[in-house]
């Protein structure tokens, strides 16, 4: 376990983390280049956009009126998403690459904020293939063995943090998949 992590953050390191730096390979972004994250203010969403701006990628974000503010806080050009979100985000700069984390029918604009569907990955959306864009569940097959020392090597160095809104007592299991996939809340995961 990383020095500096919680139990409850350590627990969700190594599939978010993963999965941040297999979806950063699969769609190419590079140093220099602005990268879009559609549902940016989950814990894949979060750890992508700290680990890009961390490799010299500008990082924009789209979520929740609530969660504005953690993005910013994380380094990235926020907006919210709902009706008129592409403009918004092509009023921000323009924008290289593209992930989708939410799976909120918004890939038909990721593909034309890029201009290719190449530059665009999903780990959210079934229907990717549809609109020429490349998909992959969170936390699927590809592992990447150097993930978790790349990731270690941030945390140490204070450039990545894993938050976590809420822990639960294993007696109460069921409850964290009510809760997952809400976003952060005021700093959490």
């Amino acid at each position: 376990m990383p020095e500096g992590l919680t139990f409850e953050e350590a627990t969700r390191y190594p599939s978010v983390v993963e999965t941040a730096l297999r979806v950063l390979r699969e769609v190419g972004v590079r140093p220099g280049q602005t990268l879009l994250v559609s549902g940016a203010s989950g814990g894949v969403g979060s750890a992508v956009l700290q680990i890009a701006r961390e490799r010299g990628v500008t990082v924009m974000g789209t979520a929740g009126a609530a969660n504005q503010d953690c993005l910013r806080r994380l380094g990235a050009l926020a907006t919210t998403y709902g009706e008129g979100w592409a403009e918004r985000v092509r009023r921000l700069g323009r924008v290289d690459a593209a992930l989708d984390m939410a799976g909120a029918g918004v890939l038909r604009d990721l593909v034309e904020l890029t201009g290719d569907p190449c530059k665009v990955f999903s780990i959210a959306d079934l229907g990717a293939p549809d609109h020429g864009v490349r998909f992959s569940f969170f936390g699927a097959a590809g592992s990447m063995p150097d993930a978790l020392a790349e990731a270690t090597d941030l945390v140490t160095r204070g450039k990545l943090h894993i938050p976590v809104e809420q822990s639960y007592p294993s007696r109460r299991s069921r409850r964290p998949t009510s809760t997952a996939g809400r976003g952060m809340r005021g700093g959490g995961g």
